[in-house]
């Protein structure tokens, strides 16, 4: 007999979170898989690991870098960034690395900290204040990272400490998420180097405009209300603008179109203004970005003049009733030009150098980027699974993963790492060369029930159900109580073939 029952088992292991490697980062080379885990299914605190030729190393230890933190020692920006991540620990839960995957930084109670992947510990870097979002330059000379709503760069030796954008004010900020962008569209970062490392592309938020709800904290009556700009459906959004701001001190602010064409789709209900930058990046050519109306309804994928500030539209996407985007898109790549998201029939891939699309029936959820050679990304041909995918023009589309259950990846270099959640539990696998290459401890425990759903298929939608029965169940004519759990959305599944 368990000696604890599973509800109690679910909280103290916060839901069989805790001892789940998450974050992969793959190097560029493949041979160092960067994640964060805390040390079992018990403990809170999460570290930074390295998996490196098949062998696992603890690069930084909070326990060991001052203990864990206190509630009061995270700023109010980290805070509000971990609830939105849903993140329910603490210690390490994010991390960022330059573009070789040597030098990587984080924040603990919002100290800046770095340690290098090649040798040596950690070691604390001074800021101006409490630091949010540290990113890696892409040689690893410098960090950008967020204080008082300012953004920064510091020297990654210590050195100097310069302020590339202040504030202007204590509604404004510099490189975060407004609410809209992290919650609804699923933007979590505001800043991007350029490759050169000589200027970063940012986003600046002015929440002014905003209503004010009111948050208190059922657990301590004693503290007071917190204010958050929360934009309800019909109020005002928060204002968001794009910046290219130089190291050297240069600044152009960029020239975002107002509102949509001729073209944009008429209905009982619209609102042409572009109020959301869905997605933003720098690659080699320059900076991009993704604007979308009000309505959700019209979108432009833009060109940035660094320079100038000049926008270039390069494709536009419309949709009657509602655009939504694949994670990492847009991105564009040598072989088949920018790669987006397309809504005709399935939503999918469109490959505008080549007119390659995923096949219809394929719904993809995230594109991982190019490595390789071969595009890698999620999709599933059944609501209740999502498995690993890759193309490349010459072997056409591949599945990589077989069996029910939800699968996702990291690559990089001739490196896959499958990250796949089953009904018989977790499984991460490094590949390297199409081969296993070794794996990564998942230290999650098991539940003392293990449950046994029947899957069905419903009604003339086949809508998908999980039927969950008491062990001592036998069919017959007595009933039993039902308890219907329906509550979805457009970015939720709860009936998959996983059991976490």
């Amino acid at each position: 007999m368990p000696t604890e029952d599973l509800p109690l088992q679910f909280a103290r292991t916060r839901r069989f979170s805790l001892g789940v490697p998450r974050r992969f980062t793959v190097s560029p080379d493949g041979r160092r898989v960067l994640f964060v885990r805390t040390a079992g299914g018990r403990s809170a605190v999460s570290g930074l690991w390295m998996s490196e030729d098949g062998v696992e190393r603890l690069l930084a230890d909070p326990l060991a870098l001052g203990g864990t933190e206190a509630e009061g020692d995270v700023p109010e920006a980290e805070r509000v960034r971990r609830e939105r991540a849903r993140g329910t620990g603490g210690g390490i839960t994010a991390y960022a690395a330059d573009a070789a995957c040597r030098l990587v930084a984080f924040t603990l109670g919002g100290d800046l900290w770095t340690v290098r992947t090649d040798g040596g510990g950690p070691r604390r870097v001074p800021t101006a204040g409490p630091a949010v979002a540290p990113q890696p330059g892409p040689d690893g000379s410098r960090i950008a990272y967020v204080t008082g709503g300012a953004l920064h760069v510091v020297d990654a030796d210590g050195g100097r400490d310069l302020v590339l954008a202040p504030p202007e004010g204590p509604e404004a900020a510099y490189g975060l998420p407004d609410h809209v962008s992290a919650e609804s569209i699923g933007r979590t970062r505001s800043f991007w180097w350029s490759p050169d490392g000589d200027a970063l592309l940012a986003v600046r938020v002015d929440t002014s405009g905003v209503q004010r709800w009111w948050t208190a904290d059922p657990a301590d009556p004693a503290r007071p209300p917190r204010a958050v700009a929360y934009p309800a459906a019909g109020t005002a959004n928060a204002r968001l603008s794009l910046h290219v701001l130089r190291l050297d001190g240069g600044r152009a602010d960029v020239r975002l179109p107002e509102r949509a064409g001729s073209s944009h789709p008429t209905g009982a209900w619209t609102d042409p203004a572009f109020e959301y930058v869905v997605a933003a990046g720098w690659d080699g050519p320059g900076p991009y970005a993704v604007v979308q109306t009000r309505d959700q309804r019209s979108a432009l994928l833009l060109g940035i003049d660094a320079a100038t500030g000049a926008t270039e539209p390069l494709s536009e996407f419309r949709d009657g009733h509602w655009l939504e985007f694949v994670p990492g898109t847009p991105l564009r790549t040598p072989a088949a030009g920018w790669v987006v998201t397309t809504q005709e029939g399935t939503r999918g891939l469109l490959m505008t150098g080549t007119g390659v699309r995923t096949p219809e029936g394929l719904y993809v959820e995230e594109v991982y980027g190019v490595a390789d050679g071969r595009l890698y990304f999620a999709a599933g041909e059944d609501p209740t699974e999502t498995h690993v995918w890759a193309y490349s023009p010459a072997a056409g589309f591949e599945r990589l993963t077989d069996g029910p259950g939800l699968h996702s990846a990291a690559v990089g270099g001739g490196t896959v790492v499958l990250d796949s959640r089953t009904m018989a539990g977790q499984t991460v696998t490094v590949l390297r060369d199409g081969a296993p290459a070794g794996s990564i401890r998942v230290l999650a425990e098991r539940p003392v029930v293990e449950p046994r759903p029947r899957f069905l298929t419903l009604g003339d939608r086949q809508l998908r159900a999980a039927l969950y029965l008491p062990s001592s169940y036998e069919p017959g004519p007595g009933r039993l109580p039902l308890v219907v759990h329906s509550y979805s959305g457009p970015g939720l599944r709860t009936v998959v073939r996983a059991a976490a």
